[in-house]
């Protein structure tokens, strides 16, 4: 499912803004873009992700951004003073020019800053696992805002498919009595001369060709199979569990609609109707719609 979720945060001279985007994939696919300085929070990141969404191409996009107060460098004067001293002295034995404060300043340890140690990058990155997780919340919002807008969708879908086997179903008597009737017909054409054939053999050839007519177990199956669909769209959700993704209905909705198309395929192949035929176009497509939409459902 598609969604979009954003969040800026700023601490200790340091701002984090993570943006997450999710687009429609079978599987969870996550990938983390930011800069050097919180590299190795991919797997942090995707387990967090793996804990709240099971399907999706998500993608997680973090900015940072310094004050020039924690940028600043800083000098330490108390080791300047120690090198001054020692340097010093040295020069006056040997008799040497004095160390300049330029060289002074130029040795190990006596300019630093903030980057000389891990502290401003340990706030980074925890600003951006927090960023992250509420970017992931903003998220969350916005898939179930768009799931519910689908599970309407998915309903019509099914309600259509409902009312499209109902017809299939009550035009099936009147298509056993017209195979009947033609029967009959070609028979007496073929026999000619007035004759007619014998009532049981007609009717030993029509009981043959109501049962391969027959699509009653099918309609049945594709009913069940509706409700189910019905079910799964508007009954309540199981709560989590442990540290797993919030259980959905996406793998269950692509089972029961893959034998929603099964059956409709054997309707198609047993009804050698012209009416039914263009009815079973039209359920094929009412499935392809709910199969196309359910490949993002959770």
């Amino acid at each position: 499912m598609t969604g979009f979720g954003a969040a800026t945060l700023e601490r200790d001279g340091v701002g984090m803004t993570a943006e997450v985007r999710s687009v429609n994939n079978r599987h969870l696919v996550v990938r983390v873009k930011g800069p050097s300085e919180l590299a190795g929070l991919d797997i942090e990141l995707e387990q967090r992700i793996k804990r709240r969404l099971a399907r999706g191409s998500v993608t997680v996009f973090l900015r940072l951004e310094r004050s020039e107060e924690s940028t600043a460098a800083s000098i330490n004067a108390e080791l300047l003073t120690r090198y001054a001293e020692k340097l010093d002295g040295l020069a006056d034995e040997l008799g040497r020019e004095r160390v300049s404060l330029d060289r002074l300043l130029s040795l190990p340890g006596v300019v630093g800053g903030e980057d000389s140690s891990n502290e401003w990058e340990g706030v980074a990155k925890a600003l951006a696992l927090e960023a992250a997780e509420a970017a992931i919340d903003d998220l969350v919002v916005m898939r179930e805002r768009e799931g519910r807008a689908m599970a309407e969708d998915l309903q019509r879908n099914c309600a259509r498919l409902a009312k499209l086997v109902s017809m299939v179903e009550g035009r099936m008597p009147e298509l056993v009595a017209e195979h009947h009737a033609g029967l009959q017909r070609r028979v007496e054409e073929l026999l000619g001369g007035g004759r007619r054939v014998d009532e049981k053999d007609l009717a030993r050839e029509m009981a043959l060709l109501a049962d391969r007519l027959d699509v009653s177990e099918e309609v049945s199956r594709l009913g069940s199979h509706l409700v189910q669909l019905v079910e799964q769209l508007t009954g309540e959700r199981p709560a989590p569990q442990g540290d797993g993704p919030i259980p959905g209905v996406g793998r269950k909705l692509d089972f029961l609609i893959q034998e929603t198309l099964r059956e409709v395929n054997t309707i198609g192949s047993k009804c050698n109707d012209a009416t039914v035929a263009h009815w079973v176009v039209d359920m094929k497509n009412a499935v392809e719609r709910l199969r196309e939409q359910v490949q993002n459902i959770e």
